[in-house]
């Protein structure tokens, strides 16, 4: 059974692949040809490594998963970063949802086993321009994780197992956003920042290279890529909870602006 619940926590740590996707804007809503307000909307799509551990109900396990793996147990996902800007002034919204299933039998047993997580990750950030290519900022990123386990019994001795769980939690952020535009549709750039300080995550860090190009005034694609560590534990005992993190890959997108 030990074997069974550590194979439940590596797909608890493929839901929480989702938490390190947010916040992935590209380079900015402001159109210097625009004195007023820009927006932008920019769905994308990172392919995640993840190295690590994570636990559930106290059980904590190594973490080494690629894409092939998360995206085999992905039964919804959706990504969207918003923003508008102006020549001083940028906010920003990310939304993300993630949706994963797996069924599978107990190693020691061949009890059918069931899990289901549910996670949805919420990044606001407000920034202000200091320098033509340099922006600085605040936010905040909101989590919240749902999940639940169903293992069938096998006989009186062993009865079956149906247990659920929810984890929020909220890490205050330091942003920076560093873009510089070159030839004439090219922009290159890089996007980090620090935070959870104790309040949330012990410690969030994340660095993001990219690269966009810009096809019109309304469209424009980007790729890069991104490094993220998270660190947050809570609980003792059998309500333990971990995630301690780095995920890592290549993303791509596509922004409209208007």
């Amino acid at each position: 059974m030990r074997e069974a619940l550590g194979r439940v926590s590596i797909v608890i740590a493929v839901l929480l692949a989702g938490i390190v996707q947010v916040a992935a804007a590209q380079s900015s809503a402001f159109d210097e040809g625009n004195p007023g307000w820009g927006f932008q909307v920019a769905p994308y799509f990172l392919f995640p490594h993840m190295n690590g551990q994570t636990s559930i109900r106290g059980l904590v396990v190594d973490v080494d998963v690629g894409p092939g793996e998360i995206f085999e147990n992905l039964d919804f996902g959706a990504m969207l970063y918003l923003e508008m800007a102006n020549r001083d002034w940028a906010i920003s919204l990310d939304g993300m949802y993630m949706n994963l299933g797996a069924n599978g039998t107990t190693p020691d047993t061949e009890r059918d086993a069931e899990v289901d997580m549910k996670q949805l990750g919420i990044t606001a950030a407000g920034m202000w321009r200091a320098e033509s290519f340099a922006e600085v900022g605040i936010g905040g990123r909101f989590n919240s994780i749902e999940g639940g386990i169903v293992v069938a019994p096998g006989d009186v001795v062993l009865p079956g197992i149906d247990v659920s769980d929810t984890r929020t939690w909220f890490d205050p952020l330091i942003v920076i956003r560093l873009t510089a535009p070159f030839e004439s549709k090219w922009r290159l750039g890089i996007r980090g920042d620090v935070g959870g300080f104790g309040i949330g995550s012990d410690l969030t860090w994340q660095v993001f290279p990219f690269v966009g190009y810009r096809f019109s005034k309304l469209f424009e694609v980007g790729a890069g890529y991104r490094a993220l560590s998270v660190k947050y534990d809570t609980g003792s005992g059998d309500d333990y909870f971990l995630y301690d993190m780095i995920t890592f890959g290549p993303q791509l997108g596509i922004s409209f602006h208007f």
